[in-house]
């Protein structure tokens, strides 16, 4: 395993950014941590959202 090489960030200069984005499979989420290189994920809204009735 590849050693963890990213450099350490004070915590109080870190954001970590979500949007819902929409694209021809339909809508994602796409959160991002903008301190690191990246350090991103997507996934279908209808993977992270539960229906209440």
């Amino acid at each position: 395993m590849a050693p963890d090489t990213a450099a350490t960030v004070p915590e109080s200069d870190c954001e970590v950014m979500a949007s819902v984005e929409g694209d021809t499979d339909g809508e994602r989420l796409i959160i991002a941590d903008l301190c690191r290189d990246d350090a991103w994920l997507s996934m279908p809204t209808d993977a992270t959202v539960e229906t209440v009735r």
